[in-house]
């Protein structure tokens, strides 16, 4: 884990290193601190031991999906308040509804979408007043 400037910790669940590492870079020099998972089935753990302040999560993983992960995660009382959003290239009407509908903050398509913009969400939703 990077060492952050402003006490937010994001876990990026993502199992293209590419992207993840574009996307850890960004964050990082925006002062977050960054976990990366790039295994679905070690997600749901993870995320329970470091309960970030959010979690970007891609949708196509191997061992589970993210469709599975955040179900558990909106079900399970120690991380439904976390927010999540999905970074994906699955970008149907049908997958970006459902992703919504388990509880997804944002739906991002991978091929559509620009990094600036991801983060720029993320900073969004981090820095939005808590009720």
């Amino acid at each position: 884990m990077d060492v952050d400037k402003n006490g937010k910790k994001v876990v990026l669940v993502e199992d293209d290193s590419l992207m993840s590492g574009i996307l850890a870079r960004h964050l990082v020099n925006d002062g977050y601190a960054i976990v990366t998972v790039t295994d679905g089935a070690k997600a749901f753990g993870r995320i329970q031991d470091e309960q970030p302040d959010i979690v970007l999560l891609d949708i196509i993983l191997p061992g589970v999906g993210g469709f599975d992960i955040l179900k558990k995660l909106k079900q399970d009382d120690s991380t439904k308040s976390i927010p999540v959003v999905i970074l994906s290239n699955l970008g149907s009407k049908e997958d970006i509804q459902h992703g919504i509908d388990l509880g997804a903050e944002e739906y991002f398509v991978k091929a559509n979408s620009m990094v600036e913009e991801i983060t720029r969400k993320v900073k969004g939703i981090l820095n939005r007043p808590i009720n």
